[in-house]
């Protein structure tokens, strides 16, 4: 990914998902489904995702020139009967919505930054030891803790998705750090600190953040303050 221009008009895709277990091969192609609709989408900028770092949750992102394209995206007949057909991959499903923040405009408390580290090969252990090492500065950095379902948090104030598949492709290998903050102020600073730094010391790096989107329309499973849709299904056999 790229970083974009502050007078971009760009709504990013926040979401995660449990896959249940055994069907993980099974999914990929399934997901794969999806992508070629966004591809043909007017607005389409990207799509990403991937396993995260010590975590049951996988990730799921995507990129478009505005909400209304990516609500057409969503609404297609196609991606419709995809959607309904989910709990017989997930068990669990988050979703949020973020925009490039305007020029001058005051950000707020609800923040999050994607943090992109591109390297010509894949990290190896020794690696990603360094990068634990910088990750586990984020909670003192500012980093607020990460929620998914509501209510419920990650173990750290972070997402790493390692590694990344991306579409359009690209001629790197991604790695995703995907972090909320509660003021620009600590994102910045963080920015600033011997772990940013030692992200940069393994590839290119670079960083965005965006300011939280309300939904204006009604949805499913959409909770009192607009900022966030949940799914949770029960396994056969299960509750």
């Amino acid at each position: 990914m790229t970083v974009s221009n502050a007078m971009d008009s760009l709504i990013v895709l926040e979401s995660g998902f449990k896959i249940i277990p055994g069907k993980e091969a099974d999914f990929l192609a399934f997901q794969a489904k999806v992508v070629p609709l966004a591809a043909e989408q007017d607005g389409f900028r990207s799509v990403y995702g991937g396993p995260i770092l010590d975590s049951t949750w996988v990730y799921f992102g995507a990129r478009f020139d505005s909400e209304e394209q990516m609500n057409t995206w969503h609404a297609h007949r196609q991606h419709r009967v995809i959607q309904k057909s989910a709990p017989n991959w997930w068990t669990a499903l988050y979703l949020r919505k973020w925009r490039a923040p305007t020029p001058g405009e005051v950000l707020g408390d609800r923040l999050m930054s994607e943090t992109s580290l591109f390297v010509d090969t894949a990290l190896d252990d020794t690696q990603m030891k360094l990068v634990r090492q910088a990750l586990a500065e984020l909670g003192a950095a500012g980093a607020v803790p990460f929620e998914t379902l509501t209510g419920e948090f990650e173990a750290q104030p972070f997402q790493f998705v390692c590694p990344v598949g991306i579409v359009p492709e690209v001629d790197k290998v991604l790695y995703l750090l995907t972090t909320h903050w509660s003021s620009a102020e600590h994102f910045n600073a963080w920015k600033s600190s011997s772990s940013y730094r030692a992200l940069q010391s393994m590839g290119a790096v670079s960083s965005e953040l965006f300011v939280a989107m309300v939904e204006t329309r009604p949805r499913d499973h959409l909770r009192d303050d607009k900022l966030q849709r949940d799914w949770e299904w029960a396994l056969e056999g299960a509750r």
